[in-house]
């Protein structure tokens, strides 16, 4: 009969409990120091400025004069911010409607497309996608063109309206729907390939056996394919919240906020007052307030789908 002698646990020495509890801080300090350096930085900075007078002079003579609550009460008491305000947040919530909307509808036709056709569809999405967005603003410009523009000759040709000379940019609500043409065309390939690669971890048995049981399509959709992306289309819906309402480039350079001003937004607005008018305290106040509306936004809209979802 053998008897097996229960060795005690030994413990690794404390040279090597050290190491394993530092190395994950040594691997983790590259990218600790690019974040600080890329976003918490400037964003401290910037909240620093809201609090100062910051106008040109202060940083032509290096001076810092701080103001206290000075700016956000000039902010807060401005009409025009509050014009512009709820501008930019319906601005913004079209362009995520429009979206989500196009997005799902290219991703289902991928899943039920060809492969050619599959293939083609989203090599065309990723060059869009691809697409600088100051390039897309130029060309979305051009076809709008009063004198040259192709939407102009189509319209006039198809015979749906004599659109010749017709100056899209002129006026605020036509100008508006350009705006929103150029976001969504370059939001939706992200979007749409994000909900197709979401439709790909989709159980094809679970639409199969509510064809079974009589489902139609847009049933399956809602109670079943749905459900299962609310995640996905919970992301797509705060980075498209962010990204159109702080949308600056193809404003300023289709319409600069015209026309009388119709279409500043609040990246436009930030613009005018920062570099424009070199009331850099202000501006940061507005990029400071909006910041703040943003992640108020998303707070609020992540915790809702928490709270639907259990």
């Amino acid at each position: 009969m053998t008897t097996t002698i229960a060795r005690p646990a030994v413990s690794p020495p404390a040279q090597v409990t050290k190491k394993r509890v530092v190395t994950p801080y040594l691997l983790l300090a590259p990218a600790t120091v690019v974040v600080f350096a890329t976003l918490l930085y400037p964003v401290g900075r910037m909240v620093a400025l809201s609090f100062q007078r910051g106008n040109l002079g202060d940083l032509i003579t290096r001076r810092t004069v701080w103001v206290g609550l000075d700016n956000y009460r000039a902010v807060l008491s401005d009409q025009v911010f509050w014009t512009v305000l709820p501008r930019t947040l319906g601005f913004a919530a079209v362009c995520v409607a429009l979206t989500l909307v196009i997005a799902t509808g290219c991703a289902l036709l991928l899943q039920h497309a060809s492969q050619w056709a599959r293939v083609t569809l989203s090599v065309g999405m990723v060059i869009a996608w691809a697409t600088p967005v100051l390039i897309g603003a130029v060309i979305f410009k051009w076809l709008f063109d009063a004198e040259f523009g192709v939407v102009n000759w189509l319209l006039t040709e198809s015979g749906l309206c004599d659109c010749r000379h017709r100056s899209w940019l002129g006026d605020q609500w036509s100008a508006f729907a350009v705006l929103v043409s150029i976001v969504v065309w370059g939001a939706v390939p992200f979007a749409a390939l994000s909900v197709y690669a979401g439709l790909l971890t989709v159980p094809p048995e679970l639409g199969e056996a509510a064809r079974v049981d009589g489902a139609g399509a847009i049933r399956i959709f809602r109670q079943i394919t749905f459900p299962l992306l609310r995640p996905i289309y919970a992301i797509l819906t705060v980075l498209s919240v962010i990204w159109d309402t702080k949308v600056f480039p193809q404003v300023w350079l289709t319409t600069k906020g015209g026309p009388y001003q119709g279409t500043v937004m609040l990246g436009v607005y930030i613009y005018q007052k920062g570099i424009v008018s070199s009331q850099f305290g202000v501006a940061s106040t507005i990029a400071v307030l909006m910041t703040i509306m943003l992640v108020g936004l998303s707070w609020f809209y992540i915790r809702t789908m928490r709270q639907e979802a259990r």
